[in-house]
């Protein structure tokens, strides 16, 4: 089959890049899917996001890492989107678009070729659909709906209280390009639903005839002519199918499965393609390095009464808050249950935050047990990481999923400020409104005192805020491991581009789903030469 463009994945930036070619362009677009069409009622309820990670769904495919030394040898599972609107159909619905001196960087690593805060702000704006803001930061008409919580529970409430009693002030807004302070989050969800990409960008136009989705469709393998990608290989339950792109396949697969594509059609790594036999096109060193993401650690408490959602999920409280949701949309299934952040720099409080604190109305799981009863989680999320990792290839094999190093707390002052991060939850717990409601702490536990106890904690549990980026990052012509030119084609090849997280130099303050459109719709402008 022939087509003008090819997607391969229908993730956020898939949805984005379908949306802006179907509907401004004008153009055949075929868009490509490993996972499965979006259905099911737990993809619309924000707090299905808790039941779909705790529990296991068939949307989610978990990559498992090699044994990461910096974490005393522990294997950590990282889960990924499988499904039509990828990670925005499973994630925690957050819109937060990171701090402007995060694009600063970008436009710095690129070499001034507009990719700062001001280059971007007009298509978080043109996507937006803001219920409570529309201003000179936010649009208020876009497809994307962005709105407050409809419920908020008490431990939400005290934890805002809590860090304005500590000196951080209260934020109403921290999407305008700062971050710092404690506020209220706001999601992607309109009326109680879920506003995934697929529902904002590519539902809309889903019976259009220039629209072909294919679901369950795994992409082989790069089509070439000489130097110029043509086409895509793919399988459908077991059948290889081939498609050609009169004008250029972009890859919005995610920052796994895009520099592994990328690899198994000889484009990567010379040494490392020849490790598995696969003749190299493009000697691209960068392909798969640079991986970033947000790591976390937790201090969870046990509360002397109900100030979260213990138990709303269970016998009657569950059949009342269902009709709740049924009826109104309201009630705690409406909510992605964390209703609140705040940012901080604990080792200079002038500076941009290194730290994202979500307070949480939940005792977090110990991954060994324990029982869990009414409390509230601190969750400290690093969000200007030193530590890379990597995506290379386990075999040549394209059935086979790539390994992914994610090399969390290797770089020592990873180590030294998550560290203090957890000091620094532990003086929250300790701080009124909130030490007023806490029984106990129940992780990491009152005998863990000593910095090496509180390190051999981290490496224990730490575990991804589900924020990948970097593997196939965008630099300067000069760069040698740049792999994207600014305006994101493959470096060495014609006619391929790629839109998803893996083009970030670096990696943002914040959740990354927001950006990840923005970075799509601009890509398509610049594509289209508009950008």
């Amino acid at each position: 089959m022939n087509y003008d463009y090819i997607i391969v994945g229908a993730g956020s930036a898939g949805c984005v890049t379908a949306n802006r070619l179907v509907t401004a362009h004008g153009k055949r677009v075929l868009v490509l899917e490993e996972g499965a069409l979006d259905k099911g009622m737990l993809l619309k309820m924000p707090a299905g996001v808790f039941k779909m990670l705790f529990e296991g769904s068939p949307f989610i495919k978990r990559y498992t890492s090699d044994a990461q030394p910096a974490l005393g040898g522990r294997a950590v599972s990282v889960p990924q989107g499988a499904v039509v609107g990828g990670s925005s159909s499973i994630n925690a619905m957050a819109y937060v678009r990171g701090s402007r001196f995060d694009y600063d960087r970008w436009n710095d690593a690129v070499g001034g070729k507009g990719w700062g805060w001001d280059d971007l702000l007009p298509y978080f704006k043109r996507q937006e659909g803001n219920q409570r803001f529309d201003n000179d930061a936010h649009g208020g008409d876009g497809p994307l709906k962005v709105s407050d919580s409809r419920y908020v529970v008490n431990a939400a409430d005290l934890f805002v209280r809590t860090m304005q009693k500590m000196g951080l002030p209260f934020t109403a807004d921290f999407n305008a390009g700062a971050l710092d302070g404690v506020g209220y989050m706001q999601t992607t969800t309109y009326r109680g639903e879920r506003c995934s990409a697929a529902t904002a960008f590519l539902h809309p136009i889903i019976n259009r005839p220039e629209l072909t989705l294919i679901s369950k469709a795994k992409v082989t393998r790069l089509l070439f002519e000489g130097d110029r990608v043509v086409g895509v290989e793919y399988s459908v339950h077991g059948s290889l199918h081939q498609a050609y792109a009169a004008a250029e396949v972009i890859l919005t697969a995610g920052v796994y499965a895009t520099p592994r594509l990328l690899m198994l059609s000889g484009i990567g790594p010379a040494a490392h393609l020849a490790e598995h036999g696969i003749p190299v096109r493009v000697d691209l060193p960068g392909v798969g390095q640079n991986l970033q993401d947000h790591n976390s650690v937790v201090v969870s408490m046990a509360t002397s009464g109900a100030h979260g959602y213990f138990g709303e999920d269970k016998g009657l409280r569950a059949l009342k808050n269902g009709l709740r949701y049924l009826a109104f949309r309201d009630g705690p299934i409406s909510s992605n249950g964390a209703e609140t952040m705040a940012f901080v720099n604990l080792e200079d409080s002038q500076a941009d935050p290194d730290l994202q604190i979500y307070g949480v109305g939940v005792m977090w799981p110990d991954p060994e047990g324990g029982v869990l009863s009414h409390g509230i989680s601190l969750m400290a999320n690093l969000v200007k990481p030193r530590s890379r990792g990597s995506v290379k290839l386990r075999s040549a094999n394209p059935e086979d999923d790539a390994l992914i190093d994610p090399n969390w707390l290797s770089d020592p002052s990873d180590q030294a400020r998550l560290l203090k991060a957890m000091k620094y939850l532990r003086q929250i717990a300790s701080t009124a409104p909130l030490a007023g409601v806490i029984r106990e702490e129940s992780q990491p536990g009152p005998a863990v005192q000593s910095d090496e106890q509180l390190l051999a904690y981290m490496r224990r549990t730490t575990e991804s805020n589900y924020h990948p980026c970097g593997t196939c990052r965008m630099g300067r012509a000069d760069d040698p491991m740049a792999v994207l030119t600014p305006d994101l084609r493959v470096n060495g090849v014609d006619g391929l581009r790629v839109f998803d997280a893996s083009m970030m130099p670096s990696i943002i303050s914040a959740n990354t789903n927001a950006t990840v459109m923005a970075v799509a719709d601009r890509g398509v402008d610049i594509m289209m030469e508009r950008g």
